[in-house]
C-alpha cells in the first residue's frame, strides 16, 4: 500500500503534529477495513476515518481530516499523480462527533460544583491540599494545561473592587483572566502560600509531601530524582491522580478519562447556555478563549440548549 510505503517519510517531515502517529495508524487501518486504498476514498470511508477519533469537538475533526489531506498529498506528489481533494458536506463534523462521550465528559455548572466540593476535603484541623483543587479551578476558568503549569505567583494581581469584593487578575502571555469568584480567588491566596501536600500511603500512613521552593503557582513535590523544574510538569496527571486516590464521583461523568480540556470546554459551553446569553457573546467568549474564530463556537451554543435547555 502506497500509504504503507511513505508512512515513515509523513511522520518524518510532520513531527511537530501532535497524534500523527495515531492518525495516519488508523488511515492504514480503514484501508485494511474497507479495502479501498487512501486515494481512492469517498466520504463512507472518510467517516470511518473521522469516528476512529471518537472525538468531542468538530474543530479536532477539522484538524484530522488537515493530516489526512496532507498526507494524501505528500503520495501523489511522490508517486507524480494528480492530487484529489476531500471535501466533506456541511454539517458532517456534526455527525461524527461522539455523543456519548461528549455528555459524559461534558461538566454543568451543577457538576462542576459538585467535583469541586470533594475536593475541599481538609486533611486534619489545619491542612487542605488547594493545590490540585485550584488546578481543577483554573482549567473552569479557561485554562490550558500549558498555561496552569506555567502560571506565576507575581503574574496575579489581587484587587479589590468598588463594593470590596477582591478578585485576581491572572497576566498570562496573551490573554488577561479575571477570576471574580470569591472561593477560586482565596483558594489561589492559600495556593501561593502552601508548603506541602499531604497524602495518604497505601498502608494508611499520612506524611507530608514538600514543595520545591518556586516562583510557579503550581509547585511540584520533592520526591524521586531531582530536577532543575520548579512547576509541575503535567497538572492533568496530577489532577487525575486526585480524582483515582481521592474516589470523587460526578453522577453521568466519566471521571476516569475527564481531562483539563474537557473541564475547559464545558465551561465555554455553560457561557453559552441560554441563561447566560445575555452576558457573553461570540466575540467575548472568543476573547475569553482566545479563539481567532468566534463563529466558530455555533457549534457549542447548539449543545449549551441540549445541555440547559432552550428558553
Amino acid at each position: 500500500m502506497l500509504t504503507v510505503k511513505y508512512e515513515k517519510e509523513f511522520l518524518r517531515l510532520y513531527d511537530e503534529v501532535n497524534n500523527k502517529r495515531q492518525l495516519i495508524k488508523d488511515v492504514i487501518i480503514v484501508e485494511q477495513e474497507t479495502g479501498v486504498a487512501l486515494l481512492d476514498w469517498d466520504d463512507t470511508e472518510v467517516a470511518s476515518f473521522l469516528k476512529k477519533a471518537e472525538s468531542v469537538s468538530p474543530m479536532s475533526l477539522n484538524r484530522r481530516m488537515t493530516i489526512l489531506r496532507k498526507f494524501a498529498d505528500l503520495i501523489c506528489t511522490r508517486e507524480k499523480i494528480a492530487k484529489r481533494k476531500y471535501i466533506m458536506a456541511d454539517g458532517v463534523f456534526m455527525q461524527m462527533i461522539d455523543r456519548s462521550q461528549l455528555t459524559a465528559s461534558t461538566l454543568s455548572y451543577d457538576q462542576y460544583c459538585t467535583i469541586k466540593n470533594q475536593l475541599d476535603i481538609s486533611i486534619d484541623a489545619e491542612t487542605v491540599n488547594v493545590r490540585d483543587k485550584v488546578i481543577f479551578e483554573l482549567a473552569w476558568m479557561g485554562l490550558t494545561n500549558d498555561e496552569i503549569r506555567m502560571v506565576k505567583s507575581e503574574d496575579i494581581e489581587f484587587v479589590k473592587t468598588q463594593n470590596d469584593w477582591e478578585i485576581a487578575i491572572i497576566n498570562l502571555d496573551n490573554k488577561v483572566i479575571r477570576v471574580e469568584d470569591p472561593e477560586v480567588t482565596s483558594d489561589i491566596k492559600m495556593c501561593i502560600k502552601e508548603l506541602y501536600n499531604v497524602i495518604t500511603s497505601k498502608d494508611a500512613r499520612v506524611k507530608k509531601m514538600f514543595y520545591k521552593e518556586s516562583d510557579y503557582l503550581i509547585k511540584p513535590m520533592i520526591i524521586g530524582r531531582t530536577s532543575n523544574k520548579t512547576y509541575l510538569n503535567n497538572p492533568h496527571l496530577s489532577l487525575q491522580h486526585v480524582f483515582k486516590s481521592g474516589g470523587i464521583v460526578c453522577k453521568g461523568i466519566d471521571m476516569d478519562s475527564l481531562s483539563l480540556s474537557d473541564i475547559r470546554r464545558s465551561r465555554l459551553i455553560y457561557l453559552l447556555a441560554p441563561e447566560n446569553e445575555i452576558f457573553f457573546d461570540f466575540a467575548t467568549i472568543a476573547g475569553i478563549y482566545n479563539l481567532k474564530r468566534p463563529e466558530g463556537l455555533r457549534w457549542y451554543r447548539e449543545i449549551a440548549r441540549e445541555k440547559y435547555g432552550v428558553k
